[in-house]
């Protein structure tokens, strides 16, 4: 049970030794990072002898992997928002460049250029699948012909796309 009063070196060290690798692979199983895992079961312990929290090791372990599972589920949403925020920074990093207006206005240029390329009937199927998102069966319907064509147009569409903007 939690209770005022200081831990003694004795019991704190006893708490520890009897709780800390078994709190530390809990951790693991809920994060799969052993470093983390470490890190968090370290602070568990840290703040409890800062905030000189009496704990009985043995009555008190449900409130000692309660605690752990708090921390690690604030370190993760922490770790999760700081990731958004850097992505977020590089993609206006890399998106704002010079160069990449450049590599983003010569690769419309090409695409376009494939398009001119490929055959009509490849061409008309392409452009209704992603620029007007219609479904294959929608397409076949209206260039009434078969599904499997559709397919086929598409995969050969997709292949000269690729052969072409990859060169």
């Amino acid at each position: 049970m939690l209770k005022e009063g200081k831990l003694g070196k004795a019991e704190f060290k006893k708490l520890f030794d009897t709780h800390f690798d078994a709190i530390r692979r809990f951790l693991y199983y809920r994060c799969s990072d052993a470093e983390l895992a470490s890190d968090v079961a370290q602070d568990l312990f840290t703040r409890i002898w800062e905030k000189s929290m009496h704990i009985d090791p043995v009555k008190d372990k449900a409130l000692l992997y309660k605690m752990a599972s708090d921390m690690i589920i604030s370190k993760l949403r922490r770790r999760k928002v700081e990731l958004n925020y850097s992505n977020s920074i590089i993609i206006e990093e890399y998106k704002n460049t010079p160069e990449t207006n450049i590599e983003y206005g010569q690769l419309k240029v090409k695409y376009s250029e494939v398009l001119i390329k490929m055959p009509e009937k490849i061409r008309t199927t392409f452009l209704m699948s992603r620029g007007e998102e219609l479904k294959y069966s929608e397409i076949a319907e209206r260039l009434n012909v078969s599904i499997k064509a559709i397919e086929k147009r598409m995969n050969l569409a997709l292949a000269l796309l690729r052969r072409e903007l990859l060169k």
